[in-house]
Order: C-alpha cells, then structure tokens, then sequence
C-alpha cells in the first residue's frame, strides 16, 4: 500500500479538525504528528477533481472523515493540486491544511489561496492552481503531475497483499478482533510501516465508534490490544522505528478522556478485566488516573469505590495528577484531591497539601487538614497544629478533632493555649471535649480549673461552659480526672453538681 493513501486519511482529517473542531488542539497535534511522520517516506501529490481526491494517482474514498471536504475546499479555492515534497515541516503542512480550511472567496479565481500561500513561505510544498477561464482538455489536465511508476505502485501493493482484504476503507465491516489479528500479521511480517498505521488508524476508529455507542467492553479490548503489542514491541528493539512511532500516536490518539472514562467505568461493572484496565490506564499516564478519579468520586457503592481505589493505588502517576488537581480553580475538585491524597498516605505531597491551608475555601482546607493528619509526618502534623488557630471556626473544629488523636503533651498544651483566645463557643467546646480525650496531667488540671466555680482565669464562667468541663473530666477517666469529680458532686450549681455525680456513678 503506498504511503500516499495514509497521508490523505490524515490531511484530510486535520482539515475536517480545522473546520468543524477548531478547539480540539490535542486531535489536531496527533494528526500533524502523524503527517510529518508518514511523509518522510516519500513525496505525495493530492488532486481534486470532479469532487474526488487522489493521492499519487490513486482514488481516496470519499466515506473517510474530511477527504470529501478536502476535494470540495480546493475546487472552492481554485486549488487543483497540492505537491508535499518528501519530509516537509510541520509548519508547512499545517499551513497548508489551514490554508484549505480556510473559507473561500467565490470567484477569486485562487488569488486568495495563492496569497495565502505566498505568505507561508512553504519551500517543500507547491499548490497547483486552476487557470482563469480554463479550457477543458480532451485528455485531462495537462498540468497533473506524472504520478509514481506502475512497477513502484505495484511492489508496495504486494508487500500489503497479505493484508489488504482486512484493512478496507469501511471499517464498520470489520471487527475489532480481526483488525488486532491483522495488526498482528502486519506487525511481525516483513511491511512497510504504512501498513501497520492503516490498520492502527482502522483501530481508533473503532474504538472511538465503541464509546459513541456505549460499548465500554470494546473499547476496553482495543485499547488494550494496542498498549500489549507495543509492550511487546518494546522488547524487539530491532523493529522499525516508523511502527513504534505509528502505535505511539495510536495510543495518543485513545488517550481521551471520554475513551478512558468507558475503560475506567469497567472496573466496578467488571472486576474480572482489572488487570487489563490497569494496565491501560497506567499507560495512558495522568490522564488514566483522571479517569479513575472520576470514577471515584462518582462511585455510587462503597464496594465499587473499593474495587476502583484497588486499581487507584496502582497507578504510577495517580499522586502526580492529584496533587496537579490540587491547584484547580473549581474548590470541590481540590477538596476531592486532597481527600485522596491522605487516604493514599502520599508524603510526597506533604508540601502540597500544606500549602492549601491557605485556600480561600474552609472546605478545602479542613480535607487539607484531615489529609496531613493521616500522613503523620512531623511537618504535617506541624501544619494541623498550626490549624488550630485557623480563621475559619470550621477548620479549626477539624484541627481540633485531629490533633484530639495523639495524646501528649504538645497536644493538650497547644489546646489549652487555643481555648485561652477561642470565642466561638462551638469550638471552645470541641477543644474542651478534646482535651478530656488526651488526658495528660496537664489536660487534667487545666479541665480541673475550667470546671471551678470561679477563676483568675476565666472570672465569667457560664453554666455550660463548667458543665463541658466536668462532661471532659469523666470521659479522661484518670485517677486525678475522678478526683477532681469528687469535690465538684458537691458543687452549688445543680447542673455541674448532677452532671458529676453522674459520671461517678457510670465510673463504679
């Protein structure tokens, strides 16, 4: 098969990108990339006439993505042909493929495409432009270029042969199966690279017609199919380098986030494909952990979160793209990131998640807060401490609940200077409860002295706030904690003197 026909699928595809999907960037790079790739294997000549285009002399189908708009914008811009010399730049084609897409100036007979042109500058590319007023030949064109030899056409077509019937223009008529057995037969034989490409291209083609029609399981299978062979490929280092070229922008082309979200979505449906669905995620690099994620995140069971957090952890750059997410300017998507983070025990993100205790939104930083309490780490655990003193009430209660878990002497000492200036009443309660479960001497004797009648300390003292008190001084349950409930069974006021004498009672 002549390299020719596989530049024209994909001119014609970044065309049809340049037209009607102007803002697809990624599409558009992949197919460039695929152009500059194929053309250093020779020159092509495409033709338009009659609405058909040829490349090299020979017919592209019309049904393929862009090659009718191709045909249908060089008739509107006069344009007849276009000579790519071999191993032209990619600033050239791409120029020439905006140069096509462009909209037409009817009756200009090309002076816009020719100015245009001029301007680019191309030194490898020519366009063949319509003369004014033509004479229609007998014979065709006299202009046309002489088109490769038969005997060239024909030895590229016999390297294929074996291939040929498999890789039709109509790939809905064949099966993802029989185009991976094909890739296998072009792969390993003695063909040209073109060959493999074709047969990759029919490939994405599919797949991205699978999750249109919501065939996960299919998707599922060629990506996989494509990422195993280039394993494989890997491990021949002697292998042409233009098919390891061709199966990395395969790869590139699949990596979209709606072809993942489907391979993503298999892993709770059917956990039996895991590691399939592993290792095409790993491979597709952070975009495969954004799939996950998004399926974390809208996981509808706690079992299928589970199974979708199993393969997660897995992932080598699954902490790579969260703490990426960790700088979005959506809150929900930072809060979900720094929630992952400390469920995975990512220390590598320490600094990260450090950081956003100083995120706009209270939201974000108490899952900050959470996060670095469960990576432990001494400069984690110095930024929760730091929390407690936290603008936010909210934040400063998820401190609090957090730093309530280790029970020392830093914690209780750290609490009692933050009840000292605390004025929300919410949070001086959640610090007082705190220091009850720390139960260091010091706790004890600071609780002691919040639940006194009266104080050097606290002169106003509210009912409440001794009651929380005493309520701290039972839950330490310390030798000194039921001391101190002792003498306060006595207490004038009847709620502190109940509330004791009720905790003693539970303690017997």
């Amino acid at each position: 098969m002549d390299h020719s026909a596989t530049f024209a699928r994909h001119f014609a595809r970044l065309v049809s990108l340049l037209m009607h999907d102007t803002g697809n960037v990624v599409e558009q790079k992949m197919s460039l990339r695929a152009l500059v790739a194929i053309n250093k294997n020779g020159p092509v000549t495409l033709i338009a006439r009659d609405s058909q285009l040829s490349a090299n002399g020979e017919p592209v189908p019309g049904a393929l993505t862009g090659v009718q708009d191709v045909a249908d914008q060089m008739k509107a811009h006069s344009v007849v042909g276009i000579e790519v010399g071999a191993s032209s730049v990619a600033a050239d084609l791409l120029g020439v493929a905006r140069l096509i897409a462009a909209a037409p100036s009817p009756g200009d007979g090309g002076e816009q495409a020719r100015r245009h042109f001029a301007q680019l500058g191309a030194g490898t590319i020519d366009l063949m432009l319509a003369a004014p007023n033509p004479t229609p030949p007998a014979a065709g064109p006299a202009s046309l270029p002489v088109t490769p030899t038969e005997g060239v056409r024909t030895t590229d077509r016999e390297a294929a042969a074996l291939l040929s019937q498999l890789i039709a223009a109509d790939v809905s008529k064949l099966s993802h199966v029989e185009l991976l057995a094909a890739l296998d037969r072009a792969t390993s034989a003695s063909t040209r690279s073109e060959v493999t490409t074709r047969i990759l291209d029919d490939l994405v083609l599919v797949a991205e017609h699978a999750v249109r029609a919501g065939k996960a399981q299919v998707v599922a299978e060629v990506f996989h199919g494509v990422v195993a062979r280039e394993a494989q490929l890997g491990a021949r280092p002697g292998k042409n380098a233009d098919i390891r070229r061709a199966y990395v922008t395969a790869m590139r082309r699949m990596s979209k986030p709606a072809l993942l979200r489907a391979v993503a979505s298999l892993i709770a449906k059917k956990p039996e494909g895991r590691q399939w669905y592993y290792e095409v995620l790993d491979r597709a690099g952070e975009d495969g952990a954004d799939a996950v994620i998004e399926q974390i995140t809208n996981a509808r069971t706690t079992e299928d979160r589970r199974k979708l957090m199993e393969v997660f952890r897995e992932l080598k750059d699954a902490i790579p793209a969260l703490k990426r997410m960790l700088g979005d300017s959506r809150w929900f998507v930072a809060r979900n990131a720094a929630d992952l983070l400390g469920e995975l025990v990512a220390t590598d993100a320490e600094d990260a998640l450090i950081a956003l205790l100083k995120h706009g939104d209270d939201r974000v930083r108490r899952s900050a807060t959470s996060a670095l309490l469960k990576l432990g780490t001494q400069g984690a655990m110095q930024a929760v401490y730091d929390a407690v003193n936290d603008k936010s009430p909210e934040v400063r209660l998820q401190a609090t609940a957090a730093i309530a878990t280790r029970k020392d002497a830093r914690t209780s000492n750290t609490l009692i200077r933050a009840i000292e200036d605390e004025q929300d009443s919410d949070v001086q309660a959640a610090m007082i409860a705190a220091l009850g479960r720390v139960a260091t001497p010091d706790a004890i004797a600071k609780l002691a002295k919040m639940a006194e009648p009266e104080g050097r300390l606290f002169r106003k003292k509210t009912t409440a706030f001794r009651v929380a008190a005493v309520q701290a001084l039972a839950e330490a349950r310390t030798p000194a904690a039921l001391a101190a409930l002792r003498e306060l069974a006595g207490d004038k006021e009847r709620e502190v003197r109940d509330t004791a004498t009720r905790a003693l009672a539970h303690v017997r």
